[in-house]
């Protein structure tokens, strides 16, 4: 190699360091409300299917694994744990995801490109009535939902007692917004 190849080729090692260091970071995308509302709803969706109802799935396709029936899931996208995975990071920071994939570890398997799992549904909490939402936005990269829940003392009667509230944060990081915590209401 020649003297003037090999300063060509450290010049444009120098310069491509240099384009990488003097990057701007990506522009914040800003969301509408209903943008907000509509991300809260998936990601509430998201949550139930690991501590309220079951993942979308055909209850005539199952294999059987240890005696244990699992259902083959129909969600849309979704045949692999790491496809669920990548999903869910598309809602919630890395440490929600973690969470509930441990927690649910044995409810979901995978054969022959498919997903599959065990269901385990619950129902809502009966003391608990309707939900009413109030968007702050904190900063260009933070907004925070609150979710008021009424609080009944008779399911029946739906006496309102009282309210909890809970707020939720969404961060925009990675180049998209994410809940920063989750939890459902009911």
């Amino acid at each position: 190699m020649n003297k003037k190849t090999f300063i060509m080729v450290i010049a444009f090692i120098l310069l491509s360091f240099i384009s990488v260091a003097c990057k701007k970071e990506q522009a914040v995308t800003q969301l509408t409300d209903d943008e907000v509302f509509q991300l809260y709803n998936k990601a509430r969706e998201a949550y139930e299917w690991f501590d309220l109802k079951t993942i979308p799935h055909d209850s005539e396709r199952y294999i059987e694994v240890n005696g244990e029936r699992y259902f083959e899931v129909v969600q849309p996208g979704m045949n692999s744990k790491k496809a669920l995975v990548d999903y869910l990071n598309g809602l919630f920071t890395g440490d929600i995801t973690e969470s509930l994939m441990t927690t649910s570890s044995g409810r979901f398997v995978e054969k022959d490109d498919k997903l599959y799992v065990l269901p385990a549904d619950r129902g809502t909490d009966i003391l608990k009535g309707k939900e009413s939402y109030r968007l702050e936005r904190i900063s260009d990269k933070q907004l925070m939902i609150t979710v008021t829940v009424e609080v009944y003392d008779d399911p029946d009667a739906k006496n309102v007692v009282g309210y909890e509230e809970h707020d939720f944060y969404l961060e925009f990081s990675d180049n998209r917004w994410r809940f920063k915590n989750f939890e459902l209401v009911r």
